[in-house]
């Protein structure tokens, strides 16, 4: 018999003592669901779900065993940085480019080392 998944009310909760896998101690539960399926289910805990609340859960029929399917975070990758901090990114550094170009040559004026900066941005931006 194959494992199905099923979503069903919980009618009953009933602890049934713990099981061990010679590993980690379990708590077992006998849940009963309106559909008329009664499974045993494991939790580190106590069961997680509530009588009246609708899951989704594994059904095992072979072992009469059951595990609640909880709902996957849907992943979301982490944010770029917008353009505008790129570019914020883009002008810090070709400013610090252009006081270290002219840093051996003291007559140049503020001025001119944004001009040479603006030169590089738009040399790195093509």
């Amino acid at each position: 018999m194959q494992k199905t998944t099923q979503t069903g009310r919980i009618t009953s909760i009933e602890p049934m003592g713990t099981w061990s896998n010679g590993q980690a101690t379990f708590n077992k539960f006998r849940v009963g669901f309106a559909n008329g399926d009664i499974l045993s289910f494991l939790a580190k805990d106590e069961f997680k779900k509530n009588v009246g609340d609708d899951i989704t859960y594994e059904k095992n029929p072979q072992f009469g065993t059951g595990k609640v399917i909880y709902d996957k975070p849907s992943f979301t990758p982490p944010t770029q940085k917008t353009v505008d901090t790129q570019e914020k990114i883009v002008r810090q550094s070709m400013l610090k480019a252009a006081v270290d170009f002219h840093s051996s040559n003291h007559a140049k004026t503020e001025q001119q080392v944004l001009q040479t900066a603006q030169i590089f941005i738009d040399f790195v931006n093509q």
